[in-house]
């Protein structure tokens, strides 16, 4: 119990740090493009491997840069399946909604394993978690589910020419949530690009745009 308190005390810390230096939308944007190239590389994907171990050993020495690599490097990684995650991010949700708590519990481990910063599989993972009474577990899945909605927001401001970046559709989703904004529709504009009409304005907009990005041929 000591050393699980310990954890979280670290990560923690560590949110804090995030919070105080996300970046602001009106700053300098996240390279996207390079990071999926650094971590193509065989020795790129080796390093990819050892960056996800150590947030999963709640490392508290990460910083802000190694969890946007980590997000944005994961669409690098051989296995990297869109249409596989979006699917398993789904059931998830299914099974949440079905109360099958443990069957959602179990299904997102299984996911995060493989596609370790699926923003879909942490917040239903703590909702499960929350439901299960694990409730430290709870607070450490809630802690990612954050740091990665603020990945996704330091990549741009949502505007058509800043969208937002990331590497799940449904992810578009989770972030919309984590803003607590409603919207009306989401409208798939090319395999990449999605708009989301909102049903009141965020921050003067009407509009919020995400761009999905996938090492994907």
């Amino acid at each position: 119990m000591a050393s699980v308190f310990l954890n979280m005390s670290k990560t923690l810390f560590l949110i804090l740090f995030l919070l105080i230096t996300a970046l602001h939308p009106t700053q300098a944007q996240v390279n996207t493009d390079s990071i999926t190239t650094l971590y193509s590389t065989p020795e790129g994907r080796v390093n990819y491997r050892h960056l996800a171990e150590r947030m999963n050993a709640e490392d508290s020495t990460l910083v802000k840069k190694d969890f946007i690599s980590l997000y944005y490097g994961a669409s690098s990684q051989a296995t990297y399946d869109l249409d596989w995650i979006d699917t398993v991010e789904s059931k998830i949700k299914e099974y949440n909604l079905l109360q099958e708590f443990m069957s959602a519990y179990e299904l997102a481990d299984s996911l995060l394993k493989v596609h370790p910063v699926s923003i879909t599989a942490y917040f239903e993972k703590s909702f499960s978690c929350y439901a299960l009474k694990r409730n430290d577990e709870e607070a450490l899945t809630k802690q990612k589910y954050i740091i990665f909605s603020r990945c996704v927001l330091s990549s741009g401001n949502g505007l058509v020419d800043h969208p937002f970046k990331i590497v799940s559709y449904n992810d578009a989703i989770e972030i919309i949530k984590y803003l607590q904004v409603k919207y009306k529709q989401v409208i798939a504009e090319d395999d990449q690009t999605l708009r989301v009409e909102l049903s009141k304005k965020y921050q003067g907009q009407t509009t919020l745009h995400f761009k999905l990005v996938s090492a994907q041929p």
